[in-house]
């Protein structure tokens, strides 16, 4: 078997599509000559990508350059003969994606450099487009690693516009990673917390499982409160009734604005925002579609009638969803209008189309006008800093990093890292629903703000005069759904409760010895790590395995201690010095912390679940009652 073969099968076993493409690829590929020393190089665009003497050494200096760096990866523009990443990896850096922008340079090195090796190891990508560098960070890299993005002179040279975008990808979805972390640190507690409150809900409303279907073939359109919102919710107006309509919670006064009242309101805020509605007629023209961990505050507001639907991300949804009637569970790209459009799918609506999905900056505002961030002001600083100053919602002088996306006129246009984690996802999911052979059309007529790959961009009152033909009775279909719920498991919902219970008192039994053992040894240390001291681990050891298995029956104890679970990384990943004894007692103590911490949350959930089991037989004598 020639060496280009031989590179294509290793390349196929991580990356089948890119070795189809190259087999079949109709390019020149590029020449590859031999160097002084035997080497090999390449000439490209009139640019040798290697010294014609030693391309071998030149790769040693680079690679000292990038390690004195110390990333956890690297994230390569260029492969070139795979000298640099040969070399990173001989030095144990082989956590490496290379994204290799030209077919005819790849073509060519497979067809003369022996590569096998370094597409054998199970951490080294290689790609050859930004949106694929982008996923592939997203789904291999830690949010807490660090990543280096490194390019040789000839590549930034000969590939500026390549690299310019492959820089903002890879910096958008290590955003997007980093996001994700400070959302479960922040949030996780809030939402359990906000499941237990909201329990008695649930028995009220039906999950919107049971409008799966209902509206095939509507139109759906997903409102969000970019500020180009208002350059066409009017337009809406005029096909009010041959649309189906989901507003994110923030576009609801701007589209009430504009005359239009959204069939659907969503929200999954962890915060009651009483500013965000009208507390008047115009609430209970509309109904809301509520995430199960919403502030309970946003379930009692009065409304035309809601729906929950349930988080994959909640573990305590996930072993409960079933009880409550709910199999279904939206893709979640961090903001409501990701989640909508899902919800869409499952609606069987087609096509869905977004408005007011800017995810940037336009004319000075973050959000559209009429919306609870009307005052603000936006302005760019020259260092790249984008502060907002003033208006509702922000402190006196609220300073974010500036982020940049491809604009719908191929410009960039400025943007956050919050609003670039939700653009990474719809691309995301794009490539998903295209893949899936989905027959579903997603049109983008936002008509301002950046663009979203995969999306057919168009005005709306195009899209609207293209498929809104026909009357649709929204709120009679809501209606029937709403009767037609199946009734609530509260025997499942019990023995579930029960079981999570018993597990949290187990959890909190264990974790008490734990920290009594440790506590002891860390009192005894300073006699020297005796035999008999370190003996004690031991017992330790056999109570962290009778805790772990209790915590299987209450998964959502991890998710409360997510921030703690991030500090303890943080520490682990520490190479601190001291004397073995020292460093006995820094574990010690990072033991205490982290059972106590478990101590601490089963004692805070424990009354919960006293509290969801006396709810659930409330709600089963009541059931009962009526039946009878």
């Amino acid at each position: 078997m020639d060496i280009f073969n031989k590179n294509l099968e290793a390349l196929a076993l991580k990356e089948a599509a890119l070795a189809d493409r190259l087999r079949s690829a109709n390019i020149e590929p590029v020449n590859i000559e031999t160097t002084k020393n035997g080497d090999r190089t390449f000439c490209f665009a009139g640019r040798y990508f290697h010294s014609r003497y030693d391309p071998s050494r030149e790769a040693s200096l680079q690679a000292d350059e990038i390690l004195s760096r110390e990333p956890d990866w690297v994230v390569l523009f260029g492969l070139g003969c795979g000298y640099l990443p040969a070399r990173l990896a001989e030095c144990g850096k082989d956590k490496l994606i290379i994204h290799e922008p030209s077919l005819e340079i790849l073509k060519g090195v497979l067809r003369s450099v022996d590569l096998t090796a370094l597409f054998s190891k199970p951490d080294i990508h290689i790609v050859t487009s930004p949106g694929e560098v982008a996923g592939l960070v997203r789904s291999v890299v830690d949010g807490m690693d660090g990543i280096l993005a490194y390019q040789t002179p000839p590549y930034s040279q000969s590939f500026p516009g390549q690299l310019a975008e492959h820089t903002q990808k890879v910096k958008n979805a290590h955003t997007t990673n980093k996001a994700g972390i400070s959302t479960e640190v922040t949030s996780s507690l809030k939402w359990v917390d906000n499941y237990f409150a909201n329990i008695k809900s649930f028995f009220k409303y039906p999950p919107v499982d049971t409008l799966k279907g209902r509206f095939s073939g509507v139109p759906l359109v997903i409102a969000g409160a970019g500020p180009s919102l208002g350059k066409n919710a009017h337009v809406l107006k005029g096909f009010r009734d041959r649309v189906f309509v989901i507003s994110a919670i923030t576009a609801f006064k701007p589209l009430l604005k504009h005359g239009v009242v959204p069939d659907l309101v969503i929200a999954a805020e962890k915060k009651d925002l009483p500013e965000y509605f009208t507390n008047g007629r115009d609430d209970l023209k509309t109904r809301f579609l509520l995430a199960e961990v919403t502030n309970d505050k946003m379930f009692e507001r009065e409304t035309g009638g809601k729906f929950v639907y349930y988080n994959p991300y909640s573990s305590l949804s996930v072993e409960q969803a079933r009880h409550w009637g709910a199999g279904f569970f939206p893709s979640n790209g961090g903001s409501v209008t990701t989640v909508a459009l899902d919800i869409g799918r499952m609606l069987g609506c087609s096509p869905v189309i977004f408005i007011g999905q800017d995810l940037a900056y336009g004319d000075g505002k973050t959000h559209a006008d009429g919306s609870f961030f009307n005052e603000t002001r936006v302005v760019i600083d020259p260092e790249n800093k984008l502060i907002i100053e003033g208006g509702n919602g922000h402190p006196a002088s609220d300073v974010k990093e500036l982020h940049w996306l491809k604009g719908l006129d191929g410009n960039p246009v400025a943007s956050r890292y919050d609003w670039v984690t939700f653009h990474q996802w719809f691309e995301k999911e794009m490539a998903v629903i295209k893949a899936s052979g989905s027959a579903i059309k997603v049109i983008n007529a936002t008509e301002g703000g950046a663009f979203i790959e995969g999306m057919e961009h168009r005005s709306l009152k195009s899209a609207l005069e293209s498929y809104a033909t026909k009357p649709v009775d929204a709120a009679r279909i809501m209606r029937e759904a709403e009767r037609s719920r199946p009734p609530v498991d509260t025997g499942g919902l019990e023995r579930s409760f029960c079981s999570i219970l018993d597990g949290l008192l187990e959890i909190r039994r264990h974790s008490q010895s734990i920290v009594k053992t440790a506590r002891a040894m860390k009192k005894n240390i300073k006699g020297g790590l005796t035999p008999h001291l370190v003996s004690r681990i031991d017992k330790i050891k056999r109570l962290e395995e009778k805790l772990f298995a209790e915590a299987d029956r209450s998964p959502f104890i991890w998710e409360t201690l997510s921030a703690y679970t991030y500090s303890l990384k943080e520490y682990l990943r520490k190479d601190e010095e001291g004397t073995t004894e020292e460093q006995f007692e820094r574990n010690l103590i990072a033991i205490i912390d982290s059972y106590g911490r478990f101590e601490e949350m089963a004692e805070r959930f424990i009354p919960a679940l006293h509290n969801a089991i006396e709810t659930v037989k409330n709600e089963a004598a009541q059931a009962t009652v009526l039946s009878a």
